[in-house]
């Protein structure tokens, strides 16, 4: 990013590109601007669907597939500006929103960078926009984002000392501050720059931890991933979207199918009913021995039962397992081990010499990447995965 650049180039498009380009476009009809205190034109014609008009200076205008309400239009134009946006093809009048749109980009990025240099996230300098801490600088289209951010931080608050604190807080800004701080991990500087194009162009969304999330075509090697897949999806929903603890749940296979337990409902209260003695456990008594473990009297009539054994019906709860079917192991222990599994087998469907596992980072040598961000059907890892 060059903010030279904004000075010298932005600031005189703000003032001279629109009025440039109208002046370009009319020298090639052959025109110039007329004083508004004249008439606009020598003549006026609408053949068919051709509208031709005579300016002041003897040029010719005209312009095909015209209709009686352009003809009427011209007739009521009090600028030639009306007239030249009425005669002009789609391609021209696209063109000239095109830089009016530009132009107050321009306007706003040039604000904003003023407005990320006054915050203690980002270091400003000659013409260059850095994260505080880092020595690479950000993309355009990052600079842009960020400010887009901080303007709708900026918006929510009623003191501006609170934006630092509140964009602090903000899942979308950190997002994008700890993906840029990941991208600085790479020993080459374009994969930052064209790494966001490439998520924004392709509408990838950056997590909160600075990551993405991209879907990759493999392959299975060995057995079903029927049970990886539920293990790592299980992992990811319970620590990622649920917030919870992953070690407080179990994985059963029950019924064919796999399902996902909370240690609360592992066991349940059961309440039952009984006559037999709680004291003798039905015996009646108990051979009674002394510290020695000697036999001493003999046997020893329970007094709670009198020695039958029995008593008068009473309940009493016991903890006992539910049965939710085969135990396969605990959430935590089972995503840890994935690397492991036969089952947790694949490789790329393109070449079949990668071996990926869920759990485990797949990598290659840099210099065999594909740097180019335009072959994407290209053998080996993409220039995103060097990350």
């Amino acid at each position: 990013m060059s903010l030279e650049w904004f000075k010298n180039s932005t600031e005189r498009a703000i003032e001279n590109v629109i009025s440039k380009k109208l002046e370009n476009l009319m020298e090639q009809k052959g025109e110039t601007n007329v004083s508004q205190d004249g008439p606009l034109y020598k003549n006026l014609k609408l053949v068919n669907d051709t509208l031709t008009i005579v300016t002041n200076n003897g040029n010719v205008l005209s312009k095909s597939e015209a209709t009686e309400e352009d003809y009427h239009a011209i007739v009521n134009a009090k600028t030639f500006d009306e007239i030249f946006n009425i005669i002009s093809t789609a391609k021209v009048t696209d063109e000239r929103m095109a830089h009016e749109a530009e132009v107050k980009r321009m306007q706003a990025l040039k604000k904003g960078i003023k407005l990320l240099a006054d915050l203690e996230d980002f270091t400003v300098e000659g013409n260059s926009v850095f994260l505080t801490g880092t020595s690479r600088s950000l993309p355009q289209l990052l600079v842009e984002k960020f400010i887009e951010v901080v303007d709708r931080v900026g918006e929510e608050l009623d003191y501006p000392w609170e934006l630092q604190v509140k964009l602090n807080q903000d899942e979308e800004y950190l997002s994008l501050k700890r993906f840029f701080m990941w991208c600085c991990l790479n020993p080459r500087a374009e994969v930052a720059n064209e790494l966001y194009r490439f998520l924004t162009e392709n509408s990838f969304r950056i997590t909160k931890q600075g990551f993405f999330v991209a879907l990759r075509n493999v392959v299975t090697l060995h057995g079903s991933p029927e049970l990886v897949h539920f293990i790592s999806n299980a992992y990811n929903k319970v620590k990622a979207v649920w917030k919870k603890n992953p070690n407080e749940y179990t994985i059963f296979l029950q019924d064919g199918e796999y399902k996902l337990v909370h240690d609360d409902k592992l066991y349940e209260e059961k309440t039952h009913t009984s006559t037999t003695c709680p004291e003798c456990l039905g015996d009646g008594g108990w051979d009674d021995y002394d510290d020695s473990n000697e036999w001493v009297d003999g046997w020893v009539d329970c007094e709670n039962c009198d020695g039958t054994g029995e008593v008068e019906e009473y309940e009493y709860k016991t903890i006992v397992p539910i049965n939710h079917g085969q135990r396969i192991g605990g959430l935590t222990e089972l995503y840890l081990d994935l690397p492991n599994r036969a089952e947790n087998r694949f490789t790329d469907d393109w070449t079949k010499t990668f071996d990926i596992r869920i759990g485990r980072t797949v990598s290659m040598p840099k210099e065999q990447c594909n740097w180019s961000t335009q072959d994407c059907a290209a053998a080996g890892l993409k220039y995103v995965a060097s990350l």
